[in-house]
């Protein structure tokens, strides 16, 4: 069964068919479970920045970086995915659903300031190097 996938950042998750439902606004992807842990795919979510979806071919085709993990996932067991070559058996998965939205101004700034201290502290240190480079030369 050839089966599209969807990409956390590096991460990839084999899609249910017909499993992106995303708006302009958010909505939500159903993807299967694998051996993944309900904590290890929350993690990631929350963690991630980009949204992948990968088609049969192995090609890109469309990311995504302007929605956010909006904090709900849920867990279906055995949910049909397909059916079997007999084409009357169901075919089932572990699947999770996650949602997303776009980022409320909180989420926006707490990112702003986040890259703004990284950056603040990569230049504390370079300030450091030099004035002790001008010690001991």
């Amino acid at each position: 069964m050839n089966i599209e996938k969807i990409k956390f950042g590096d991460q990839p998750f084999d899609l249910v068919p017909d499993g992106v439902k995303l708006g302009e606004t958010g909505g939500t992807i159903t993807l299967q479970k694998g051996s993944a842990s309900f904590d290890q795919i929350k993690a990631l979510l929350k963690s991630n920045g980009e949204i992948t979806q990968i088609n049969l071919s192995n090609k890109q085709d469309w990311s995504r970086n302007d929605l956010v993990y909006a904090g709900r996932l849920a867990e279906q067991s055995d949910y049909v995915i397909g059916k079997d070559a007999d084409g009357v058996t169901d075919i089932k998965a572990d699947v999770m659903i996650a949602y997303f939205k776009t980022p409320d101004l909180t989420e926006k700034l707490t990112e702003t300031v986040t890259a703004q201290t990284a950056e603040i502290e990569s230049l504390r240190a370079t300030v450091d190097k030099l004035v002790l480079a001008g010690l001991e030369g």
